[in-house]
C-alpha cells in the first residue's frame, strides 16, 4: 500500500484510457527548416505512417509497435510494464511559417523519427 501511495502521490502511475500511446516530441525551429523528432524505439521504419493536415497546419505521425509475441507467452509472472505497445499517434501542430511541404524528408535512425521540414524560399 505505501508503494502505491508513493506512485499515486509522484504522479507516474498511468491508467490506459485510449487504444493508443503517444511518442513524446521535440519541434525546433532552425533557420532554413523545421526539425520535428519524434521518440519510437521498437518500431518498424514500414510501421511508421507520416501525414500533413493541412487544415490545421500539422504533422500526425502514426504507427504500430508490436511486443515480441514469443517472450509474451513465456511470462510466468508480470512485476512491472511501462512500455506501451500497440497504435500509437501524434499530432504536432506546426509552427506559423511557410514551409515547403512538398520537400519533407524523414529519417529513423536509432529509435528516433527526424522528419525536416525546409520553409519555403521567397524569390527575390
Amino acid at each position: 500500500m505505501n508503494r502505491i501511495a508513493e506512485e499515486l502521490g509522484s504522479g507516474r502511475v498511468r491508467i490506459a484510457s485510449a487504444s493508443s500511446w503517444e511518442p513524446l516530441v521535440d519541434l525546433v525551429e532552425e533557420e532554413t527548416r523545421i526539425v520535428l523528432k519524434a521518440e519510437i524505439p521498437g518500431v518498424r521504419g514500414d510501421a511508421i505512417d507520416l501525414s500533413y493536415i493541412p487544415e490545421r497546419h500539422s504533422i500526425v505521425l502514426s504507427g504500430v509497435r508490436d511486443e515480441d509475441s514469443e517472450s509474451e507467452q513465456a511470462r510466468l509472472g508480470v512485476y512491472q510494464l511501462e512500455i506501451l505497445y500497440g497504435r500509437f499517434e501524434r499530432e504536432v501542430a506546426l509552427p506559423d511559417v511557410e514551409l515547403a511541404i512538398d520537400q519533407i524528408k524523414a529519417i529513423y535512425r536509432l529509435g528516433f523519427l527526424i522528419v525536416l521540414i525546409p520553409k519555403k524560399v521567397e524569390a527575390s
